[in-house]
C-alpha cells in the first residue's frame, strides 16, 4: 500500500485542535465521531465552511491509522471505542501516567504516541440539529510535532512504522513541522511537554492570566525532574534545557489562554489530575517534597469545584 493510499481516522475532530488538522490535511481525515453527531461544518477565519460526514469509532475504516486527541482523562475510554486491531496514534497533554496503562491494554494495532505544541481555539462551537454540530476554528500557532512509539508494534513493524510516516508526510505537506523520533527521544519529548504543561498551565489559570505572564517557577520545576529521575531515570532531562524551552514557548504562544484556563472559563473538568497531581501522587510515594505541586493542584481543584457546581 503506497503512502497516498494510506487512510487516517481522527478521534477528536470536534475539539480545537482536532478540527483545525480536520480541515488541513489532504486526503481529509475520517472523522470518528459519537453520538449523538454525525456530520461537523467547520470553517476558520473567512473560508467557507467544510462539511465532514463520520463515522462511529467502533467503525473506523479498515487500515486507517486513528490519531485520537482529546483531555488525558478520556484517553482510555476513546481507546476501547476503537477496533482493537486499528493502530492508534495519541496526540493528548498528560500522557506520562498514561504509558503504562495503555501499554498493558489488550489491544492488537500498533501504539504510537505524540507530543504537539501546536496551537487552535474555537471560536464558536454550535448544535445545528440533525446531528450537524459547526465549529469556527482559529490557529494560535504551528509549532513543533514528535510522534514515535512507546510500546510494541505488532509483528509488522515496517507496516506500522509506514502509518506513522504516512501522517507526517501529510503533516508536513499541511505546513505543520512535524518528524518520527526513536523511542528514548520522544520519552524526553513527552516529559518536557509534562513539565511546560505544569509550569504554565496551573499558575496562569489560577492567576487568570494568557501564557505572556508565566513565570519560572524554580520549586515546582525541582520537584518534577525529581519525580521523573526516579520513575524514569533512563531520561536525562536538566533544568537549563527546560527553562530554554519554557522561554520560548511563553514568547511564542504569549496571547494564547492556556487548555487548562479555557476548561475552568468552559466549566469543564481540568487534566490537572495528570500534570500536578501526578507529580503530587508519585513523590508521595516515594519521599519527594512536592509541596508546590501539592498547592498548584489543590488551588486548581478549587477553581474547577466552584465552577463545575455553577
Amino acid at each position: 500500500m503506497s503512502l497516498q493510499s494510506r487512510p487516517v481516522s481522527l478521534l477528536g475532530s470536534s475539539g480545537a485542535i482536532g478540527s483545525l488538522l480536520q480541515l488541513s490535511l489532504k486526503p481529509s481525515p475520517v472523522p470518528l465521531l459519537r453520538k449523538p453527531w454525525r456530520s461537523l461544518n467547520i470553517t476558520q477565519g473567512a473560508q467557507s465552511a467544510v462539511r465532514f460526514d463520520g463515522v462511529e469509532p467502533s467503525r473506523a475504516p479498515a487500515e486507517s491509522l486513528v490519531v485520537l486527541i482529546c483531555k488525558s482523562y478520556d484517553v482510555m475510554a476513546a481507546v476501547s471505542t476503537l477496533p482493537t486491531t486499528a493502530p492508534v496514534l495519541i496526540l493528548s497533554n498528560g500522557l506520562v501516567p498514561l504509558i503504562r496503562p495503555l501499554q498493558e491494554f489488550r489491544r492488537e494495532g500498533a501504539l504510537f504516541m505524540g507530543s504537539t505544541t501546536v496551537g487552535a481555539g474555537k471560536v464558536s462551537d454550535l448544535d445545528a440539529g440533525d446531528g450537524l454540530r459547526e465549529i469556527e476554528v482559529k490557529e494560535n500557532g504551528r509549532g513543533q510535532t514528535i510522534l514515535g512509539c512507546v510500546g510494541d508494534v505488532g509483528d509488522d513493524i515496517a507496516e506500522s512504522m509506514a502509518h506513522l510516516s504516512n501522517f507526517q508526510a501529510q503533516m508536513t505537506a499541511a505546513s505543520f513541522p512535524t518528524s518520527v523520533v526513536d523511542p528514548p527521544v520522544l520519552m524526553k519529548a513527552l516529559w518536557m511537554k509534562m513539565f511546560l504543561n505544569c509550569l504554565i498551565n496551573p499558575s496562569c489559570t489560577i492567576k487568570g492570566t494568557r501564557n505572556e505572564e508565566a513565570k519560572m517557577d524554580t520549586k515546582l520545576l525541582d520537584e518534577c525532574l525529581a519525580v521523573q529521575r526516579v520513575i524514569d531515570p533512563n531520561v536525562t532531562i536538566d533544568q537549563k534545557e527546560v527553562t530554554k524551552l519554557f522561554d520560548e514557548v511563553v514568547e511564542k504562544t504569549g496571547k494564547n489562554k492556556n487548555s487548562m484556563m479555557q476548561d475552568i472559563l468552559a466549566g469543564r473538568k481540568t487534566e490537572i489530575d495528570f500534570l500536578t497531581g501526578f507529580i503530587r501522587r508519585i513523590g508521595e510515594e516515594h519521599g519527594v517534597d512536592v509541596s508546590r505541586s501539592r498547592e498548584l493542584e489543590q488551588q486548581v481543584k478549587t477553581l474547577e469545584f466552584h465552577r463545575l457546581g455553577e
